[in-house]
């Protein structure tokens, strides 16, 4: 079972964008999400090259290709981190690693999107984060 970060975890989505979800993504509620190029909804790891640009957080969990799958893309969320190998302090930049969960990132040209509100040093944890929308660390 995940645990939570301590804190007061209030999340308050906004930018509510509703699709159709690429695949079956019931098991990843509170995931990083991108807009597939068949529009649809699809987790995504930005580490990658071939990886999206994450443009917000799964809000439910559909359970088949073709559901509708919502996404908050403005306000705070949820999201599953890593905090593990790098931990994450409240105000970190967050991308995504290959499990779909949020990861500090600080290197030049690190795509992220969104910060932090609660620090995490462990894999699993379930925090607030600010959404920013696809951004690039500059260089």
């Amino acid at each position: 079972m995940a645990s939570i970060a301590a804190g007061g975890v209030q999340a308050k989505p906004g930018g509510l964008i509703t699709r159709e979800a690429a695949r079956d993504l019931s098991d990843y509620q509170y995931h990083v999400m991108t807009v597939a190029s068949d529009t649809q909804f699809d987790y995504t790891n930005t580490a990658t090259s071939t990886g999206g640009d994450a443009i917000g957080v799964l809000q439910n969990a559909p359970a088949a290709e073709g559901r509708e799958a919502e996404v908050a893309t403005e306000g705070t969320s949820l999201l599953y981190v890593d905090g593990n190998s790098v931990n994450i302090a409240a105000q970190a930049k967050l991308g995504s690693n290959s499990n779909y969960h949020g990861v500090a990132v600080t290197s030049d040209a690190a795509r992220y999107f969104a910060i932090a509100l609660e620090a995490s040093t462990a894999d699993g944890d379930l925090i607030e984060v600010k959404l920013v929308g696809p951004q690039t660390i500059a260089g």
